[in-house]
């Protein structure tokens, strides 16, 4: 796969070079508050996570990306494509930063290029989302990339919103 590319940022499948680079934002409570799963407690939880991705890549032709900023080649964190397997049945697009980059827009642009990348290239139909109710700016993202509140769900026991986005006809 190409990276996709936009005005700040390039998403590119994940090596095992990113290891490093990806446990400082995975390892980080603060990032990792809304995750189902909770900070990766070792190097090694992460490097299964880019080994899942890059098997996934090879198998779907989707998976989490790592997000780079342009000009740079080291992960400031993930977003992308994978099956969601907690009650929702579809494609999720998944999105994380390291901290000291959020508020700046990156997670809208690299979501919007997952999103268009997902109608266009590689021809889905659908996507969807589910994030906690609490996680307010994680909402923001997925309504400025085009998703639509579809119901409240319990998920992994945590009281969560599931949003969709259907490709444009």
């Amino acid at each position: 796969m190409q990276p996709l590319t936009t005005d700040r940022l390039a998403l590119r499948p994940f090596t095992r070079d990113d290891v490093e680079a990806a446990f400082g934002f995975f390892g980080d409570p603060e990032v990792m508050h809304f995750s189902l799963n909770g900070p990766h407690r070792s190097r090694k939880t992460t490097e299964d996570f880019i080994q899942t991705n890059i098997n996934r890549q090879l198998r779907l032709g989707f998976s989490i990306w790592a997000v780079i900023e342009r000009g740079s080649d080291d992960p400031i964190g993930m977003c992308g494509l994978a099956e969601f397997s907690h009650g929702v049945e579809g494609i999720e697009l998944a999105y994380r930063l390291r901290h000291d980059r959020w508020g700046r827009g990156y997670a809208t642009e690299a979501g919007q290029a997952a999103v268009d990348h997902a109608f266009g290239a590689l021809g889905l139909d659908r996507l969807i989302a589910a994030v906690e109710r609490e996680n307010t700016s994680s909402i923001h993202v997925l309504e400025k990339c085009g998703f639509g509140f579809v119901r409240d769900q319990i998920i992994a026991g945590k009281d969560a919103l599931v949003f969709e986005q259907r490709a444009p006809v």
